[in-house]
């Protein structure tokens, strides 16, 4: 039993419930676990939930209030019977007196029930020592040690619900009001399984979400908690329930892989409940929502967001709530004040919370704070740049707390202004306990990790962030105020600060894989910088090279469309501080150019590659390993569009210079003995390729291990090799590794993974094993269309791919739309321009002809026999045999598939190229 669960019972009068609600906000604030009917019950027979719940707490607490014994000589009164009930099953019972109930009066006139009560010792709890009657009730009446044991009879007591897994925040001590909405919300919850609280900013949706699934945590088996106004926190906090869930993805890098596994588990789930909090957009959610039993409640702004019929509108406060929040700071001698703050905030529960921190920190009563208000309110709505009251009255409040704790630690200020311009949560210390150099002078003083907890504390005890110890969060409406703040001249000067600090903290590697996880923590606050600084026209060195680092982290991670945002912009900034003719412009044209030709986009690639190499070649010379990186990345796209004889000197001289410059065992030599040797493979020229490819894998398996990518990359090529040789029982293995090691790394939806996938599968159905051969060259084909879409070479690839399985299957009409499929996709980016256009036409010539279609069958022949001609070089079938395959259709042999296919030439998979 946790020992630290308290059942309150209470007289259910208006004084018995604002006792009982101001003794579970101070007990929960001590990290209690308080059952308050009103707010933890759920649907169903009430009664049978209190008898569940007394033996499942540790204390009982029987909160005295003046005239809560009077009807307990009824013994169907239910303050009588929850005490029975704690007697019978010997919880700790604390009877807690408010202040006005006249002990020696109520013993006098108590009825014979409770007789019992009062010999126990009484715990007294007062408004004006209130907190230090709740810290003497925790530390004398309840402490954990107390607890009584659970009897060991389980005949006599029901079992404890197991805990409920969440990943949920805090719950709020001080949340109040809002009985009608949460009851409203349960109901809408069990009806109907979705529901909607909507609303303007700060109106408390968040609040009355997060009190919703504390109070009926036991009724779930699940919570998972999602903030979803921004699509990538979104997608990170999603990815992040496969702890919750027992998923094991600590060896998976591929994060919409672990947001599959998530979604698929969570529709196992019958008693769940999803919060999407604070959406904008209900496509932003779709990819999130599963098809399940579960509960999924959503807070949102947009009236219109369409997600259910009827949302459930979250109003202002009522002035009650309003004194029911505030009653510890009532004026007694001023009743009014109430009812101005009421007014002055506008009943926004944002606004009156946070008047309620400030004046627990600064000891003020609402007339006091009122008066400090209203002096500084013409002052601050210069910084609120809509004029919102609301966002006034909340701006406001937290100008004050700045002021208060600039004055108690200086640095916070710097802190502040800094974040300003970072992503609002999940911003890691080490970001400046590990950057000294590079903070602002005024706080280099807090660099170290001592002085910087001091520093979030101070922030802490204001409510002006959330922490767990690594990384700090600021409210949206917080950062948004710091950042209004700012006079405008002051706004360039912290973004700086704030780019040279990621840009000294970003630690993307390509080559080294513990660098990536780190790298996507910080991507979040790597885009709000970048959007800040098109904002205030701020370029510099640091920008351009922090987005030219996190942009291939992307390509890496085959995040194209965000990653060549990046790229484009670094490329701008480094040609307008440097213009065209240095290194920095290069490697952003080199960077850009890779990723273009990743998607396929050889002709926007090629000239960025010229340009980056020329201007190695001038700023370097020849044999800079620069000049290397730039002659490997063009010739590895000349390969690509079929342009050998152009490649093969490029890939040589890159090889020449990096033997020279890091000798022998160096991963770069490496790479480029690899991409030397795909060439000649691609040529034919297999025993010159296989000495390259056993000497690229020793060096790769020497010097990165057997389970990094580029290992992956060389076990792939040289299996392509022995494939391409007909040694298919020595390529199996090394294809199999090559799988297991893209899948650790990259996940199950790269496209590394399906190149993998697919060299696998052609193997299988080379060796005619075509049931194991087809799910993975579909998976490989999905992945494809998914990162690419249908018109890239890798498309192309897959279709071909599962288009000879089944033609060797005999499916021969089944094979021809996959066949059509890659020929299609093949010349949309190479035209006619490349050696596996002739394969593509000569095959799916020859299905034609085997099902009965000469006319097509002809047309695919001679347009093969016009490519051939035009293109001697290629490797592929001889003219002899295309004039014997129209021979045998004119003769009508086509027909009876007796038409000979030509010999494959390495359509089937594909290595990689590394630069």
């Amino acid at each position: 039993m946790n020992d630290k669960t308290v059942f309150l019972s209470y007289r259910r009068d208006t004084t018995g419930k604002a006792f009982a609600r101001s003794i579970e906000r101070e007990l929960t604030h001590h990290g209690y676990d308080v059952f308050l009917d009103v707010d933890t019950m759920e649907s169903g027979p009430w009664p049978d939930q209190i008898e569940r719940a007394i033996p499942a707490c540790a204390h009982f607490l029987l909160l005295l209030t003046p005239g809560a014994l009077d009807k307990c000589d009824d013994q169907n009164d239910w303050v009588r019977r929850e005490y029975e009930l704690a007697a019978r099953y010997q919880r700790n019972i604390v009877p807690v007196r408010e202040e006005s109930f006249d002990t020696d009066h109520e013993r006098a006139h108590c009825p014979e029930s409770m007789g019992g009560v009062f010999p126990l010792q009484i715990a007294t709890v007062s408004h004006g020592r209130f907190k230090n009657d709740i810290t003497e009730l925790t530390g004398h009446y309840i402490p954990p040690h107390k607890a009584p044991k659970q009897p060991e009879s389980s005949a006599a007591s029901p079992r404890q619900p197991p805990r409920t897994l969440h990943n949920l925040p805090p719950r709020n001590p001080h949340f109040t009001g809002r009985a009608e909405l949460l009851s409203a919300l349960r109901r809408e919850l069990e009806d109907k399984g979705m529901a909607e609280l909507q609303g303007m900013g700060g109106i408390g949706k968040t609040q009355t979400a997060l009190k919703y699934a504390h109070g009926h945590a036991h009724a779930y088996g699940f919570i998972g908690w999602l903030r979803a106004e921004d699509p990538e926190d979104l997608a990170e906090a999603f990815a992040g329930l496969a702890g919750l869930l027992a998923l094991d993805t600590k060896t998976i890098a591929d994060r919409n892989l672990v947001i599959g596994m998530v979604k698929r588990r969570l529709e196992t789930q019958d008693h769940g409940l999803l919060v999407f909090d604070n959406v904008e957009d209900r496509d932003a959610i779709a990819p999130y929502s599963p098809q399940w039993g579960g509960h999924t409640l959503i807070t949102t702004r947009n009236p219109a967001l369409g997600m259910v019929r009827a949302p459930l509108p979250t109003k202002a406060f009522m002035p009650e709530e309003t004194r029911e929040l505030l009653e510890r700071h009532l004026d007694q001698g001023n009743p009014q004040a109430l009812q101005d703050i009421h007014a002055e905030l506008g009943g926004l529960p944002l606004a009156l919370e946070q008047a309620r921190a400030y004046m627990e920190e600064s000891s003020r009563n609402i007339t006091l704070y009122l008066e400090l208000f209203r002096t500084r309110r013409a002052e601050l709505l210069a910084h609120v740049a809509s004029g919102a009251q609301t966002n006034v009255t909340v701006a406001t409040t937290w100008q004050m707390a700045f002021e208060r704790v600039a004055e108690e630690m200086p640095e916070s200020a710097a802190l502040l202004n800094l974040c300003a311009f970072l992503a609002p949560e999940n911003i890691p210390y080490r970001l400046f306990t590990r950057g000294a150099e590079h903070l602002p002078r005024d706080l280099t003083r807090v660099a170290d990790d001592l002085a910087f907890d001091g520093l979030i504390t101070a922030l802490l005890h204001h409510a002006l962030l959330e922490s767990n110890g690594t990384e700090f969060s600021f409210h949206r409406l917080v950062q948004a105020i710091l950042y209004a703040r700012l006079p405008e001249a002051e706004r360039p000067h912290w973004l700086a600060h704030a780019i040279r600090l990621l840009n000294a903290a970003f630690p993307f590697q390509k080559a080294d894989i513990e660098t990536w996880t780190p790298s996507a923590a910080l991507m979040a606050h790597v885009n709000a910088v970048r959007v800040q600084a098109e904002k205030h026209a701020v370029i510099n060195d640091e920008l351009g090279r922090l987005l030219n680092r996190a942009g291939n982290y992307l390509r890496v991670r085959a995040e194209y469309p965000h990653s060549r945002m990046l790229l484009e912009t670094s490329l701008e900034i480094r040609q307008q501080l440097h213009g065209e003719q240095h290194a920095e412009t290069a490697e952003s044209l080199n960077n850009l150019a890779s990723l273009l030709s990743a998607q396929g986009q050889y002709r926007e690639a090629k000239p960025l590659f010229e340009r980056a190499l020329q201007v190695y070649q001038s700023v370097f010379g020849e044999a800079h390993p620069d000049t290397a990186i730039s002659l490997n990345n063009l010739a590895g796209l000349l390969q690509s569009q079929g342009q050998y004889a152009e490649a093969k000197p490029l890939y040589e001289r890159a090889l020449r210079i990096r033997q020279s410059v890091f000798g022998e065992e160096h991963p770069h030599t490496a790479a480029s003995l690899n991409n030397l040797a795909e060439l000649l493979r691609s040529q034919g020229q297999y025993r010159e390729a296989k000495p390259r490819y056993e000497q690229a894998l020793r060096i790769h398996q020497s010097v990165f291990g057997e389970a990094h990518p580029d290992t992956a990359t060389s076990l792939n090529n040289l299996g392509s090799l022995l494939r391409s040789q007909g040694q298919y029982q020595e390529a199996k293995p090394l294809f199999e590794q090559a799988l297991k090691i893209h899948q650790s790394v990259f996940g199950e939806a790269h496209p590394d993974t399906a190149t993998s996938l697919n060299n696998l599968g052609s193997l299988l159905y080379s060796q005619g094993q075509y049931t194991e051969a087809k799910p993975r060259c579909e998976r490989a084909l999905q992945i494809h269309q998914s990162v690419f879409g249908e018109e890239h070479p890798d498309t192309a690839t897959s279709l071909y791919n599962l288009g000879m399985l089944l033609f060797k299957q005999r499916k021969k009409r089944a094979a021809i739309p996959y066949l059509e499929r890659a020929l299609v996709a093949h010349e949309a980016v190479f035209q006619d321009q490349h050696p596996n256009t002739l394969t593509l036409l000569v095959n799916l010539g020859a299905a034609y002809a085997a099902t009965g279609k000469p006319l097509k069958a002809r047309e695919c022949l001679t347009r093969a026999r016009a490519v051939k001609e035009k293109h001697p070089e290629y490797q592929g079938p001889l003219i002899e045999q295309f004039d014997e395959m129209l021979k045998k259709i004119s003769h009508g042999e086509g027909k009876r598939g007796k038409t000979r296919k030509p010999k494959k030439t390495g359509q089937t998979g594909k290595g990689k190229k590394r630069s």
